[in-house]
C-alpha cells in the first residue's frame, strides 16, 4: 500500500538515508558511524521507519540486523529516490559536447563577424549558436526580456537588471583596393578628405563619428555611398575606388579574403569599448558561464568586469 501524504510528511532525507547504510552494512552501529549519527540517534531513526511503514523492517540478530521482506522491497525505490535527490541538489554543469543548447547572441554584423568564427571553432558537438540583429535599446530589452542570452557590443544606458565584461577597445583602419593608390604610403590627410568613402550607417546617415572627428579639425570627406552592414561596405571597397575607414579587429580579419590593403587613418578616432553583456539572473547559469569563457580566451587586451549601469 502507498503511503499517505501523511505518513510522506514524516519521511525525511536523514531516515532515508539510515535505511540505505542499514541495508548495505546490515549493522545499525556502521551506520551510525558513517552517517555521524550516535547509537541512540540511529536507534530513534529505525524507530521512526517502523512506525511510518507499519513494518519492523530490520530484525536484530547476533551479528547485525537483517532485513524483513518490506524492507527488501522498499530497497529499490528509495535508493531511486535519493539518486532522484543527489542529482537535483549536485552542481550544475554544462557539456557543450552532449548538451544541445542553442545560445541566441544579440549583435550587428561586425561583432557576428568577429565572434562567430570563434564560437563555431570552439570544437563543440552538440551546441549550437543563434546570431539576431539587435542593437542598443532593442539588444538591451531582448536581454532583460530573457530573449538572448547574450549582447555583443557597445552597450551603455544598462538597468541594474544586466552586468556586462568590457572584451576590448576598438579602434579603426582604413581599407581599399590592394592597388588602391591612397593605400601605398601612409596616407595624407589631404588625400584622405578628398578621396570618396563608403560608411557604414545603419541609421541611414551620411556622417559618423570619423566626420565628427573630421570636424573638429575643420575638415570634411567626401562620402558618396552608407550601407547598413560592415560586410557591404568591404565589397564595395573590393571592387571601387571608394574607401571605408572600418573596426580594425574587422578590417584585420577580412582583407585578405576581400582583396583588400589596409593602414592607419590620418587623424585620431575614438576608439569603442565592446562589452558582453548578460542579465544578472542568469550570473550562475553553467552554460552562460561556458560561453563567456569562450569568448574571453580571443581577446587580446585587458578585460574588465563592468557591473555598473553605465560603462
Amino acid at each position: 500500500m502507498p503511503l499517505s501524504d501523511a505518513q510522506l510528511r514524516r519521511l525525511d532525507a536523514t531516515l532515508l538515508l539510515v535505511f540505505e547504510e542499514a541495508m548495505a552494512s546490515g549493522k545499525l552501529s556502521a551506520a551510525a558511524r558513517r552517517l555521524g549519527l550516535t547509537q541512540s540517534g540511529i536507534s530513534h531513526a529505525v524507530g521512526r521507519l517502523r512506525d511510518i511503514f507499519g513494518d519492523e523492517l530490520f530484525i536484530r540478530t547476533a551479528h547485525g540486523v537483517r532485513p524483513t521482506p518490506r524492507a527488501v522491497a522498499l530497497r529499490a525505490p528509495i535508493a531511486e529516490a535519493l539518486r532522484l535527490m543527489r542529482g537535483a541538489l549536485r552542481a550544475p554543469h554544462f557539456d557543450p559536447a552532449v548538451d544541445a543548447r542553442v545560445f541566441t547572441i544579440a549583435a550587428t554584423d561586425y561583432e557576428t563577424a568577429v565572434f562567430a568564427p570563434l564560437l563555431v571553432g570552439a570544437g563543440a558537438q552538440a551546441t549550437r549558436f543563434v546570431f539576431k540583429s539587435l542593437v542598443r535599446g532593442a539588444a538591451l530589452a531582448a536581454l532583460e526580456a530573457g530573449e538572448v542570452d547574450l549582447l555583443l557590443g557597445y552597450t551603455w544606458n544598462r538597468g541594474r537588471g544586466c552586468a556586462a565584461q568590457t572584451l576590448f577597445h576598438e579602434d579603426y583602419l582604413v581599407v581599399g583596393r590592394a592597388d588602391h593608390a591612397l593605400l601605398q604610403e601612409p596616407i595624407d590627410l589631404d588625400a584622405y578628405v578628398a578621396a570618396d568613402h563608403v560608411l557604414v550607417s545603419p541609421g541611414g546617415t551620411l556622417s559618423g563619428i570619423v566626420d565628427a572627428s573630421l570636424a573638429k579639425l575643420g575638415r570634411r570627406r567626401r562620402v558618396v555611398l552608407a550601407v547598413p552592414y560592415f560586410l557591404a561596405a568591404l565589397a564595395t571597397v573590393a571592387e571601387t575606388d571608394l574607401i571605408a575607414t572600418l573596426p580594425r579587429r574587422l578590417a584585420g580579419r577580412y582583407a585578405g579574403a576581400f582583396g583588400l590593403a589596409t593602414a592607419a587613418p590620418p587623424l585620431a578616432v575614438r576608439a569603442f569599448p565592446v562589452h558582453a553583456a548578460w542579465n544578472r539572473a542568469n550570473d550562475s547559469d553553467p552554460a552562460l558561464i561556458w560561453l563567456r569563457q569562450r569568448i574571453a580566451p580571443f581577446i587580446d587586451d585587458a578585460m574588465s568586469i563592468d557591473p555598473a549601469a553605465d560603462p
